[in-house]
């Protein structure tokens, strides 16, 4: 299978500056190209708050009540489709730019047991990122983002247990993009939005100026 656009996929923790990141790119980028922006798994993750979440307080998260291997599985099957029913509207794009990827779920959720072997040749299904930019982030930083933004996940927990909660998410991060590859771009999420973005401009321009006819739509490794 080949594609005629440039997979993009930006990373990062929660308060990382990575959706800001995202719609950076697509305002500067849509300036040279056709840009489309898509995020994984969101429907399977409506579904999820819909059946946990609905008519509850504040408080009930799904992530509490849905199995987290449950999750993973049922995000990457998803994604994986995605590829399928959305070829039209992405082959229309010259990138596509994703906000998040499967290293997401590797750090939200816990490993897949149920039909392991299947769900990894789901993963490898999915095309590679021609550019993999992950968004790193000091904790308390990231909590602070939060807090500011009076994020969900801020007005939930305590701020010492939000700290913990981020902290161990950072760190599974540092692992997971480790595994990622040499190819992942690390970008200094402590720098301005501006500055993330230029040097985040330099390398997703870079694959504007080599642009054939058709790239292979090469599987992600699993």
């Amino acid at each position: 299978m080949e594609r005629n656009y440039r997979l993009i996929a930006v990373e990062g923790v929660d308060g990382s500056g990575k959706s800001t990141l995202v719609e950076n790119l697509r305002k500067s980028l849509s300036a040279e190209a056709r840009v489309e922006v898509a995020r994984p798994a969101r429907a399977m993750t409506a579904a999820f708050q819909e059946l946990a979440e609905s008519g509850r307080a504040e408080s009930v998260l799904y992530q509490d009540r849905i199995p987290p291997d449950f999750r993973h599985g049922t995000y990457v099957l998803e994604t994986a489709v995605q590829f399928h029913y959305c070829r039209e509207q992405f082959e229309k794009a010259d990138i596509v730019l994703f906000d998040r990827w499967f290293q997401t779920w590797d750090v939200y959720c816990e490993e897949i047991v149920e039909h392991r072997d299947w769900m990894l040749r789901l993963t490898a299904s999915a095309p590679r990122p021609d550019l993999l930019l992950w968004v790193r982030v000091d904790p308390g930083l990231a909590c602070r983002r939060l807090v500011e933004r009076r994020d969900r996940w801020a007005r939930i927990y305590s701020p010492a247990a939000l700290l913990d909660k981020i902290t161990a998410l950072t760190e599974r991060y540092e692992t997971v993009m480790r595994e990622a590859g040499t190819d992942t771009v690390v970008l200094d999420g402590a720098q301005s939005p501006q500055q993330v973005l230029a040097e985040a401009r330099k390398h997703a321009g870079a694959l504007l100026d080599v642009r054939p006819g058709a790239w292979a739509a090469t599987g992600r490794e699993a």
